[in-house]
């Protein structure tokens, strides 16, 4: 699964823990079994175990609000 985006800020919810993880600047989501890559607009590139995540959501933004 692939999923792109411009700019967004993305949260990572964690299984089992009740924590989250924010990341700015996200372009893209790749995921393939059960690891998850995010990329950002930075060069920025996160590796996701996803046994231990529960949700991945995008944040939404008031309009003209910037990173």
């Amino acid at each position: 699964m692939k999923a792109t985006f411009h700019n967004a800020i993305v949260r990572v919810w964690f299984s089992n823990q009740g924590i989250s993880r924010r990341i700015t600047g996200v372009t893209e989501i790749i995921r393939e079994g059960n690891l998850a890559l995010i990329k950002t607009s930075r060069g920025d590139k996160h590796l996701l175990n996803f046994n231990n995540v529960n949700m991945i959501e995008e944040e939404v933004r008031n309009i003209g609000e910037k990173l």
